[in-house]
């Protein structure tokens, strides 16, 4: 019988907990922190104006089926309303790759590479990338294989594959 008392209050909790979720995706995000970053064109990077390792490699281009090649130590990726653009990443082992974002949605974002397992630890951006902000982080990946990347907050609709040949 006690646990039936038990119930409403239950219910209330998973119902507080649900729409503190779903503000986190559509809030304006006054109070999370964000960082902005300076995005550099392909030919500022190859004249050796990147970021995250030497200079003279030309950005990463995706190309229109969504596919990205890795020419470089530079990927640019899209943050959207609920995708990753592009989708599908190719990088190669052993190179420090700089994984430069923008959020081009309307709700919050991030990205988390799942490579603990066969790295040791997972990649990720900040934890709030609010709506027409950047980021950015650096990951080098030892073991060739493909790994699952999404944001944390869109799930299961917001992932990425990533291949490292």
């Amino acid at each position: 019988m006690t646990a039936f008392r038990r119930l409403p209050a239950l219910a209330l909790i998973a119902i507080t907990g649900a729409t503190l979720a779903l503000a986190a995706c559509g809030g304006d995000g006054s109070t999370a922190a964000t960082k902005t970053i300076e995005t550099k064109s392909a030919e500022q990077v190859a004249a050796g104006g990147g970021t995250g390792g030497s200079g003279g490699s030309p950005v990463a281009s995706a190309t229109k089926s969504g596919s990205s090649s890795q020419s470089g130590n530079t990927v640019k990726v899209s943050l959207q309303d609920n995708k990753f653009e592009p989708k599908d990443i190719k990088v190669k082992s052993g190179q420090a790759i700089t994984f430069e974002l923008k959020n081009e949605g309307q709700a919050v974002h991030n990205m988390k590479i799942l490579s603990a397992k066969e790295e040791g630890k997972d990649y990720a951006s900040t934890a709030l990338i609010n709506p027409e902000k950047e980021d950015k982080f650096t990951a080098t990946f030892k073991k060739k294989g493909t790994y699952k990347f999404q944001c944390d907050y869109h799930v299961p609709d917001m992932v990425g594959t990533l291949t490292v040949e």
